[in-house]
């Protein structure tokens, strides 16, 4: 939304003030929901569902992102801000990929749902949202894990989900986006140029709101500051995991004013973060997507698996790895190329159909920094023999020869990637989930007799 005052000047002021680094900072990683599509579930596939759901008399429009499987999912409820026009449906996805069902409502006179739109009703539609997951006969039908629903929000639907949170002890957490403290509007209305300032700078946002206007909208933030004091919200949902985002373009100064007065409620799980960008997060949606999906591997570690794994660099060879097992015969997997010093076979969670890797038999390197150059010589050399037969058993048009040190190595002994390409099909590389085997062995097949 569209801040009413100056409250953005603040934050731009603080971009910059930060004391120089020298190095770059340790990130943590991204999780793979951001960032790669999960396997289709046959059974179970994801899914929408639409529907309507009740509150002050009327029906407001609503719709779940379901996740696949036809277990309990842990559940978040995503309130939009004002008016919407950010409907962060990126993050929703996102969050759904990492196995949550996500539901978003658009409040009563908002988007296309009836009645009046109002502060007051879009705080008793948020209520009504969080109601309506709890309800058993939604949580049978859309699969909810009531121990494990979160109340998520943007700019206003930050403010929306405080209310939501604090009104129903049994929501496990909160995350607010850039909030908007609606009620602290009131101490820039001072007189009547500052009230028509207000109301001026409100009028555009209003086109999508039914039964109000910006007049009606100011007088209620100058009646009704009190009940929309976001910090006083903050502080009653402070006993429970809080997630607190911040542009440092536009409301990072309100969110470190709602974090301080968690910290003074003694709050339990407080996690605040901020990001050097504007209120919409327009240039920093991954990390926004990383963010919440991280915050919610407490409720459900798997959510937040990361897509690129790592190892250490330096470390003693570690002899039950993987691929030493392999080499040992203790694991069986599907060759496509041996010979006294080099092993092909297939990757068991392929990035792309055909997806090979080439390890030594004789050297027992961690990683690049650690093999000999005759050993890496050899192994790459059936790299290169690897990817001619995938181009001429496959029918692909190349392929990519991926090695990884520490950073995205999942197995602690040198290993070359040599995976099929398309043209056109871009490498989502990321440790993926296991292929079929049988279609790996088929493929294997192929491989073996164009490597002859």
């Amino acid at each position: 939304m569209k801040r009413l005052f100056t409250a953005g000047l603040a934050a731009l002021m603080l971009v910059g003030l930060a004391a120089p680094g020298y190095a770059e900072p340790r990130l943590p990683p991204i999780p793979k929901a951001v960032i790669a599509d999960p396997t289709r579930d046959a059974a179970h596939p994801a899914d929408m569902a639409a529907f309507t759901v009740p509150t002050g008399g009327v029906r407001v429009n609503a719709l779940m992102y379901l996740a696949s499987g036809d277990q309990p999912h842990p559940t978040m409820l995503f309130l939009h801000g004002f008016p919407g026009n950010e409907t962060n449906i990126d993050l929703m996805q996102a969050v759904r990929r990492a196995g949550w069902n996500v539901l978003k409502i658009n409040y009563r006179g908002s988007w296309g749902s009836p009645g009046k739109f109002s502060f007051a009703n879009a705080r008793r539609d948020g209520e009504a949202a969080t109601a309506f997951l709890f309800d058993p006969a939604n949580v049978a039908k859309y699969h909810i894990d009531t121990s494990r629903i979160v109340v998520a929000g943007h700019s206003m639907g930050g403010f929306m989900a405080a209310d939501a949170a604090a009104a129903e002890p049994r929501v496990a957490g909160t995350v607010l986006i850039d909030a908007w403290d609606i009620g602290k509007e009131k101490a820039g209305i001072t007189d009547a140029a500052a009230r028509k300032a207000a109301v001026e700078g409100m009028r555009p946002d209003t086109v999508p709101l039914a039964g109000t206007s910006a007049e009606l909208l100011v007088k209620e933030i100058e009646t009704d500051a009190a009940k929309l004091d976001l910090e006083a919200l903050s502080a009653r949902i402070a006993a429970r995991p809080l997630l607190l985002v911040g542009a440092e373009h536009a409301g990072a100064p309100t969110t470190r004013k709602l974090a301080a007065a968690a910290r003074q409620a003694q709050a339990k799980a407080l996690t605040e973060t901020y990001m050097d960008t504007d209120h919409s997060f327009s240039d920093s949606r991954i990390a926004l997507e990383a963010e919440v999906i991280r915050w919610l591997g407490q409720f459900d570690p798997a959510s937040a698996k990361p897509g690129t794994p790592q190892i250490p660099l330096k470390a003693p060879y570690d002899e039950n790895n993987p691929f030493a097992k392999i080499l040992r015969g203790e694991i069986v997997v599907p060759k496509v190329y041996e010979d006294d010093q080099v092993l092909a076979f297939m990757d068991h969670a392929p990035a792309e159909p055909g997806h090979v890797l080439v390890i030594s038999k004789t050297s027992k390197a961690r990683n690049i920094l650690e093999i000999s150059p005759q050993d890496l010589s050899r192994i790459m050399a059936v790299a290169a023999r690897v990817g001619q037969a995938q181009v001429d058993s496959l029918g692909v048009e190349g392929f990519t020869i991926v090695q990884n040190n520490g950073v995205g190595q999942s197995v602690p002994h040198l290993h070359i990637h040599v995976i099929p390409r398309q043209a056109g099909k871009p490498l989502m590389f990321v440790e993926n989930e296991k292929g079929d085997p049988k279609a790996i062995e088929a493929l294997a097949a192929k491989i073996r007799a164009a490597m002859k």
